[in-house]
């Protein structure tokens, strides 16, 4: 494999191929020649054009669809590498398994040095049509690849560098591709890994959706290393038959029939019903398998309780039960708490990103519930802080330390934290100032509270959330970048309730919160189910309660529901809609502000979003009219 200038080499390779019909082994990894080779007997040239290939729209929406799960959790993994990777100038691409790009991302300047065209969703990147591209590689050996400049074998990509891995599902079978490609000078190893990263997390994520109904089992030799990237995964029913097992429990108990239906007991030294009744909650045991290979272990949905939702003629929504009251039934979701629970066990400090009202603190709360910390969780409202008091609130002050100060003085809201979490809400609403006093706390986990003069070392788990834009030329706020830097290195981005798969369950845990059983018609689910819902969750709290007051006799049929949505964005096809998502926001902030009669405070708390956000808003709006 060549990584330096190499064009008259390949052009002899090239030219030996079109005359041999061999490419010449010294030129080449074996993947690379073998590749080369199926490309000449298809009937490619290496000096001619490619053959482009996309399918229709109607095509692409057809797979997008029968795609759904393994899409939404590989564009979770394509953001995060988008922020991995930014500034270097590739485009990230999601393909199924034969090669066809259903979601593209692409990183600052990719367009500006390449023809994007061809990687927007719908087009075909197999060896057939494109030539040896990694793409089209992992699409024929299912192996991870890089495929770097003139190993391409069309000239008109040789200027590109391109590192691609396989997702696989159900029992090894392939279901998709993450592929990241640049320009030559990238670091492609780097990018391999973090590449490989990503689709075993998307793996991950496809097994415990499959599962999420029986006891999986995470094993690793080492207990650290549970709940990371590195941990195996064992599904088995509840009599203890092996349902499935991922890759990596493959690897670890090699030597081990891995059937399904093969026994617990047929797998391990413990027998599976002394396993179940003596398992602890939230701490690992010790498991040795048949071959004398011992391993930590955790278990998950051991105690799981089904919901019950009736969908024939009514959906009955009553008392149901939730991890942390956090309802997971969504992929997404899922996804975004398992990552948080890895998270909060290696201490690191997490950014979690949603509209208002989709859950962010509920989340963060969760977070703080399976960390183990023995310290309080402390929420702080970054917007509702007094700006002229900011620091001594968030740091402590001396008694002293200036006028109207409490006998001996305040430890602060960080402090109030120590051994536990710290959630700061609304962190895009944090001043300046303060926002460069937080950053040396966060590199030194200590503060100075104002007017002392020495430190005082914290061990604190931070979460930040924010609806707000922080990055970018259309950022809504100043922020620090650095601070960025420090606060996301997990971040998590919740889904509003839109485009959530779990309305029904969400429905019966506020119903539980209440107390109360509801019986909702189809066609009333439907509405809901098609509803746009502007303020996420806490619009439908706010929605189930007045109903839970008007429906007689427990039962919500349409009518009372269309009497009740505020704005119907889905439900009526002759109904005007907001011009865009910027109106409606607006709409819905001026409606406050006149509920309110202008009262700003009111309106930042029945909205949740910041004085300063509101401010701006009714700006645009006045400029706007």
């Amino acid at each position: 494999m060549f990584y330096g200038n190499k064009s008259s080499m390949m052009q002899n390779a090239r030219s030996l191929l079109v005359r041999d019909g061999a490419v010449p082994s010294r030129f080449f990894t074996p993947e690379i020649r073998a590749s080369w080779k199926r490309c000449f007997d298809i009937g490619l040239d290496p000096f001619g054009e490619s053959k482009p290939a996309h399918i229709s729209t109607a095509e692409l929406s057809k797979l997008r669809d029968e795609n759904d799960l393994v899409r939404r959790l590989a564009k979770i993994e394509m953001g995060n590498l988008h922020r991995q990777i930014a500034g270097s100038n590739f485009i990230i691409i999601f393909a199924d398994s034969n090669g066809i790009i259903l979601d593209s991302i692409e990183v600052d300047g990719y367009r500006a040095i390449n023809n994007a065209s061809r990687t927007s969703p719908g087009h075909i990147w197999k060896e057939e049509t494109n030539g040896t591209n990694a793409l089209g590689l992992v699409s024929a050996t299912q192996q991870p690849s890089i495929v770097h400049g003139d190993e391409h074998f069309f000239k008109a990509y040789t200027g590109l560098t391109c590192a691609a891995a396989p997702i696989f599902g159900h029992f090894g079978k392939m279901v998709g591709i993450i592929d990241a490609t640049s320009d030559c000078q990238s670091r492609q190893r780097h990018t391999l890994a973090l590449v490989g990263m990503s689709c075993i997390t998307i793996e991950n994520g496809l097994f415990r959706d499959r599962h999420k109904d029986t006891l999986i089992l995470e094993i690793h030799n080492r207990r650290e290393f549970l709940g990371t990237l590195q941990s195996g995964m064992l599904a088995f029913d509840e009599n203890g038959f092996l349902k499935e097992p991922n890759r990596q429990a493959q690897f670890f108990l090699q030597g081990i029939p891995l059937k399904p239906q093969t026994h617990f007991d047929e797998i391990f030294r413990t027998s599976f019903k002394h396993f179940i009744d003596q398992m602890p909650g939230g701490r690992s045991v010790h498991l040795t398998d048949m071959e004398g290979s011992s391993f930590e272990v955790w278990a998950f949905n051991h105690h799981a309780r089904k919901l019950n939702v009736k969908h024939s003629t009514a959906c009955s929504v009553h008392k149901a039960t939730s991890e942390t009251h956090m309802v997971h039934k969504d992929p997404a979701v899922k996804e975004a708490m398992h990552m948080v629970k890895r998270a909060v066990q290696l201490n690191v400090p997490i950014l979690i990103r949603g509209e208002t009202g989709t859950g962010k603190e509920l989340m963060a709360r969760y977070a703080h519930s399976v960390s183990g910390r023995k310290g309080d969780f402390v929420p702080v409202n970054c917007a509702a802080l007094p700006e002229t008091l900011i620091e001594s609130e968030l740091f402590g002050h001396q008694e002293g330390a200036f006028t109207g100060t409490s006998r001996g003085g305040s430890k602060g809201i960080v402090q109030q934290a120590q051994k536990g979490t710290l959630f700061l809400d609304e962190i895009g609403a944090m001043p300046t100032q303060l926002q460069v006093k937080l950053l040396r706390f966060l590199d030194r986990m200590e503060i100075r509270p104002v007017g002392k003069t020495t430190e005082i070392q914290l061990d604190i788990q931070l979460i930040s959330a924010t609806n707000a834009k922080l990055t970018g030329p259309d950022k809504a706020i100043e922020f620090r970048t650095d601070l960025l830097y420090r606060i996301n290195t997990m971040e998590v981005c919740l889904p509003p309730l839109r485009e959530r798969k779990d309305l029904h369950a969400i429905i019966e845990v506020i119903a539980e919160a209440f107390q109360h059983t509801l019986e909702i018609e189809p066609e009333a689910l439907s509405l809901l189910e098609r509803y746009n819902w502007p303020g996420n969750i806490r619009e439908l709290k706010n929605l189930l309660i007045r109903l839970f007051i008007s429906c007689q006799g427990g039962t919500v049929r349409a009518e009372d529901v269309r009497k009740l949505l505020s704005t119907p964005l889905a439900e009526f096809p002759g109904e005007q809609l907001p011009k865009n998502l910027a109106e409606h926001e607006r709409e819905i902030i001026l409606a406050a502000f006149d509920r309110h009669h202008g009262n700003i405070s009111a309106v930042a708390r029945d909205l949740g979003i910041s004085r300063n956000k509101i401010y701006k808003k009714l700006k645009a709006a006045r400029t706007a009219s």
